[in-house]
């Protein structure tokens, strides 16, 4: 691993070797079989373990079943479910309830109205389905990100192809506790538009990620929306340049918002991870991009206890976001300056896609990886020491 460091440290947009940390792996596990596996969302739950969701072509009755994978707090696999038919079905986020289930967001080829359809699937604590519900029209609708909302019901933001005003829009879509549709709004223009990441914030609202090519500057820019409790728009904010920018993943702080996600307006390189900070208004107060290769994603960002933050994404020496090369890992300090950086994974390929803080402050990383796993790209987990 340090030999591909080497390789690629000329290539980084900060000059300070320092910042260069090789975090104390505590274990790191893979799952998977023959085929392909992808995804890695990631929760901890209740009990000190953790729930994976994805797709595996591997197991199931289809093409590529949703996956769900429960582990306790050493990796190890306590049980797995899959989910779907024979189209394409996945699982893009997941959250734990008060009873100790599950709620699945996604998408699925394989039941609803047509073409690709939102899809929100509830568990137990074991696994088995207790109900699930589809979403969309005759187009392609999907849910990227699933949060509970304060009555008990459920909130699915993705894009829309068969409703709003244009090709696609961002789509919010509130349930019940049963996941009965209560309503559902839609925010975008004539070009496409795609929300990516939702949450809760304190006044009971939501905030919502996303890009938008009927707004801001030029290309894709990154879109963060403010809805109240029944999804009506309070204020929009863009935020980008001349070409593409996406916002993947959002936080709500003491003061505002902390999103991370990618640019290829600003930085070094074709892409370049990009952290930004705004007020509770959704005005800029600074923004950050960080590289070491062609491309550099990001799409997981978590606070940390001293004020800092900490990015996962991935590399990719060929500049594109569908080919990664290594997972990206990055704590920076409370104005987004990097603290550490370091490359995971070794040999083979590698993409974060969640990160969050342990109970006893190590750092957990999951998304996908062709290393030392069954056959082609495995769901993949790893922990570490956290200083």
């Amino acid at each position: 691993m340090w030999m591909r460091l080497m390789l690629v440290l000329p290539l980084f947009v900060l000059s300070a070797s320092s910042i260069w940390a090789q975090p104390e792996e505590e274990w790191n596990q893979t799952f998977g079989g023959p085929g392909h596996e992808v995804g890695g969302p990631i929760l901890a739950t209740q009990d000190g373990g953790y729930v994976l969701t994805g797709m595996t072509e591997s197991y199931g009755a289809g093409n590529g079943d949703l996956w769900l994978l429960k582990l306790d707090r050493d990796g190890g696999k306590v049980w797995d479910q899959t989910f779907g038919g024979r189209g394409v079905d996945v699982g893009e986020s997941v959250l734990e309830t008060e009873d100790g289930g599950l709620v699945v967001g996604g998408y699925t080829t394989s039941f609803g109205a047509g073409g690709k359809d939102a899809w929100l699937l509830k568990t137990g604590s074991d696994g088995n389905e207790e109900w699930d519900e589809t979403f969309g029209g005759s187009e392609d609708d999907a849910a990227w990100s699933v949060v509970e909302a304060e009555d008990g019901g459920y909130i699915l933001l993705g894009y829309t192809e068969s409703y709003g005003i244009g090709k696609f829009d961002v789509w919010l879509l509130k349930t019940d506790a049963e996941g009965v549709e209560e309503w559902n709004r839609t925010f975008g223009g004539p070009s496409d538009d795609e929300g990516m990441a939702v949450r809760v914030t304190n006044d009971g609202g939501f905030i919502i990620a996303g890009r938008t090519d009927s707004y801001g500057v030029g290309g894709f820019d990154a879109w963060l929306i403010k809805a109240d409790a029944e999804g009506n728009e309070i204020w929009t904010r863009t935020f980008g340049g001349a070409k593409q920018d996406c916002i993947c993943s959002i936080q709500e702080t003491d003061d505002g918002y902390i999103a991370a996600g990618f640019t290829d307006s600003f930085g070094s390189g074709k892409y370049d991870v990009w952290l930004l900070r705004t007020d509770s208004e959704g005005v800029e107060l600074w923004n950050r991009t960080f590289g070491i290769s062609a491309g550099d994603f990001g799409s997981s960002v978590v606070p940390t206890e001293d004020g800092g933050f900490i990015v996962t994404g991935w590399t990719s020496r060929d500049g594109t976001r569908t080919s990664p090369e290594d997972a990206l890992l990055i704590n920076t300090d409370s104005e987004g300056c990097v603290e550490w950086m370091t490359l995971l994974g070794g040999d083979g390929t590698q993409s974060g896609v969640s990160v969050l803080l342990a109970e006893d402050g190590g750092i957990v990383v999951s998304g996908f990886s062709n290393r030392g796993g069954a056959g082609g790209f495995d769901l993949w987990i790893t922990k570490l020491r956290n200083g």
